[in-house]
């Protein structure tokens, strides 16, 4: 059988992922420092190795922010103007072995520069954990196959006034190119600090008093990230008038923000 080298590479968004095949976990996906200009902070990860084969693990780093329909950019480091990836050292080393069933400790230290800039409020990085001897595995014809992991682990800084803040900006009915009737909901982050949160959306009908509850979306924003997300109303939505309304929540506080507009089919 042909064996065959497989990359897996995975953001870890969630506190600790799992790759049996590999195996390599780490916990936290994120760390958030809040340290101030000139000083160093260290936060603990923890790596770990549930498999019976020793796992020799290279770090490297990388920048990072959001595309404007919220994924992940990832690209090399010292690219991006909001890159933190020279401020990042990882301790004892960037190079280790994680024995059969292991689980070590190792730190990232952040060491922020004596000066930040006014108008990049965050900044970011991501610290790669890379396996450097593949482990074996098959597909699913049953051919053997090599599969190297490597987990990315963000990393925010922001000074410890930033506050958080995300708008509602607009909201329109629109077309989709294929005729679905859509509402169009726009949102910025115009805080200083990165802003998680939910969009919910319903319809009222003004006629008959009825509501109905549309899907929700999480988001994912860091300050001056613009958004678009177009709500599609139902095929059977029967001729009248409407409110739309938009509940918006983030941050720690869960800040919520509302916003409704009519509109006539």
């Amino acid at each position: 059988m042909t064996k065959t080298n497989v990359i897996l590479f995975a953001f870890l968004l969630f506190c600790s992922a799992l790759f049996a095949q590999a195996g390599l976990s780490i916990s936290p996906g994120k760390m958030y420092f809040h340290n101030t200009e000139g000083t160093i902070a260290t936060q603990k990860l923890t790596i770990a190795n549930p498999n019976n084969k020793a796992i020799e693990v290279g770090v490297s780093l990388g920048d990072w922010d959001y595309l404007n329909n919220g994924t992940n950019n990832v690209v090399a480091a010292n690219t991006l103007s909001n890159s933190a990836a020279d401020w990042i050292q990882v301790l004892p080393s960037s190079y280790f072995v994680i024995e059969p069933n292991e689980v070590k400790q190792i730190e990232i230290a952040l060491n922020v520069p004596q000066v930040l800039p006014d108008d990049i409020p965050v900044h970011t990085a991501m610290v790669f954990f890379t396996q450097l001897n593949p482990g074996q595995s098959v597909d699913k014809s049953g051919a053997a196959i090599k599969v190297t992991v490597r987990m990315g682990l963000k990393v925010y800084h922001a000074n410890q006034n930033n506050t958080a803040s995300v708008e509602i900006v607009n909201m329109a009915p629109n077309k989709t190119e294929d005729g679905q009737k859509v509402i169009d909901v726009f949102f910025e982050n115009n805080g200083s600090l990165w802003s998680d949160g939910q969009l919910k959306a319903s319809y009222f009908n003004q006629q008959t008093g009825e509501r109905i509850t549309l899907n929700q979306i999480d988001f994912y924003s860091l300050p001056k990230d613009k958004r678009k997300h177009s709500f599609v109303l139902p095929e059977q939505l029967t001729p009248g008038n409407y409110t739309f309304i938009v509940e918006l929540t983030y941050g720690q506080n869960n800040t919520v923000k509302v916003a409704e507009i009519d509109f006539t089919l």
